[in-house]
């Protein structure tokens, strides 16, 4: 993929991501998808499954160029439904 195609992934993102909307629906995929708790399972298939799904958000977040402290800025209450 050349620089200019993946730069115009990156505003893309962005673009989907950058709302209260998208960000609401950010957290909601990081909530759910293990990017920040463990993938482990005593069961191996189990296992595999949410790394399957930790994948996915993590390659939305590279793609944002997300760190850690960026988590805090997204809308709270996703959780609870509370937004």
């Amino acid at each position: 993929m050349t620089t200019a195609k993946l730069r115009q992934r990156q505003e893309e993102y962005q673009i989907v991501f950058g709302t209260e909307e998208g960000k609401r629906v950010l957290r909601d995929l990081v909530s759910h998808s293990f990017a920040l708790d463990s993938t482990f399972d005593p069961d191996p298939h189990t296992t595999a499954f949410n790394e399957g799904m930790r994948n996915g958000i993590l390659r939305i977040l590279s793609i944002l160029h997300y760190k850690p402290q960026d988590f805090l800025k997204l809308p709270t209450g996703v959780e609870t439904n509370e937004y």
